[in-house]
């Protein structure tokens, strides 16, 4: 089963779970969201950071992921 969602919605509960965009697929091992502030009155951009695997990719909020693992449930101890 996969699901679409825009890169503003990836968060901590994702980590281990295979995701792709255009050019990109893999396991998600880090996110961070963030803003780019420019001098002047321009507004402040917003990014999503995606470590997917090895690799470093900076998104736009609205972008669209697809998910498409899950990750295992924790063992439950006696």
């Amino acid at each position: 089963m996969s699901t679409v969602i825009e890169a503003r919605r990836l968060n901590n509960t994702d980590l281990g779970k295979t995701i792709s965009f255009p050019g990109t697929e893999g396991t998600l091992r880090g996110v961070v969201h963030g803003f780019i502030t420019e001098e002047g009155p321009a507004p402040s951009k917003k990014f999503v950071t995606a470590i997917v695997d090895k690799e470093t990719h900076v998104l736009a909020p609205h972008d669209k992921i697809t998910i498409t693992g899950r990750m295992k449930k924790p063992e439950v101890q006696p």
